[in-house]
């Protein structure tokens, strides 16, 4: 199926839906929104990146009433969580009803070695900015009465096997887990699912920044399919999750790791 400039369009499992998706302008961020707006979501694409926030929305599939935006906002920071939901309330004639926490950072550190900076800035933006966004965002569908909510978080193999000089990474990735489970269970009376996707090594910048080519090509050799998964291969578990398809799954960790 294709709309009227060619480019391919889902089945509509999004349609009338609002969907904020941070990190968007990174390589799982970016394939969750490109996917979510061929399913018909308007799409706020959520970055402190602007530029690449701005390209992402700008590239977005449009069938005619979505209304795709760029909203950038430092996600560790509630001052700026709190005038992006603002600004939603705004822009949107209702609240979200989808939300994906992918916004992250992944600082390689020896542990011997790491500075307290180092630790407080992947702490923040990947623990506390979950935290924050999730809250925010729940807030406004509590306060919409939004039926068939769905908050899907980013977690890491790492956070369940750890990594050689990722453990700051890793804490924050198993705290994303524990997170999201007691959310689920606290946001269920509203009818807000809420699940964590936890991917191995994905074919993304974040990655080619953070592992060399030997640690790389180690993981893939761990995994059953022996190959890095792709971003899009984790915007289609995530579009599952947001999806009725997935109406009965609440506080779940699923795992797309080929196998690791």
């Amino acid at each position: 199926m294709a709309d009227k400039s060619g480019e391919a369009v889902g089945l509509g499992r999004l349609t009338g839906r609002i969907a904020v998706v941070t990190g968007g302008s990174g390589g799982i961020g970016g394939a969750v929104c490109q996917l979510f707006a061929r399913e018909g979501a308007s799409v706020a694409v959520v970055d402190i990146n602007e530029d690449k926030g701005q390209e992402i929305v700008a590239s977005l599939p449009n069938m005619g009433s979505q209304q795709h935006r760029f909203y950038k906002t430092d996600v560790a920071s509630s001052k700026s969580v709190n005038e992006m939901a603002t600004a939603l309330k705004t822009d949107y004639p209702s609240a979200p009803s989808v939300v994906v926490t992918c916004a992250g950072v992944a600082l390689p550190s020896c542990f011997l070695d790491m500075d307290e900076e180092t630790y407080d800035k992947t702490t923040n933006v990947n623990q506390k900015g979950t935290f924050l966004v999730a809250q925010a965002m729940a807030r406004l569908m509590v306060e919409d009465k939004v039926k068939n909510g769905s908050i899907i978080t980013m977690g890491s193999i790492c956070g369940r096997v750890g990594q050689h000089e990722f453990t700051h990474y890793s804490s924050t990735k198993g705290a994303v887990v524990s997170m999201t489970r007691g959310i689920a269970k606290e946001l269920a009376e509203y009818g807000i699912r809420c699940n964590v996707v936890v991917p191995t090594v994905i074919e993304t910048n974040i990655v080619d920044k953070s592992y060399d080519k030997e640690r790389a090509e180690y993981v893939e050799q761990k995994t059953f399919l022996k190959r890095a998964g792709k971003p899009s291969e984790v915007a289609n578990l995530c579009l599952f999750l947001a999806s009725e398809e997935s109406s009965y799954m609440t506080g779940q960790v699923v795992d797309i790791t080929g196998g690791q």
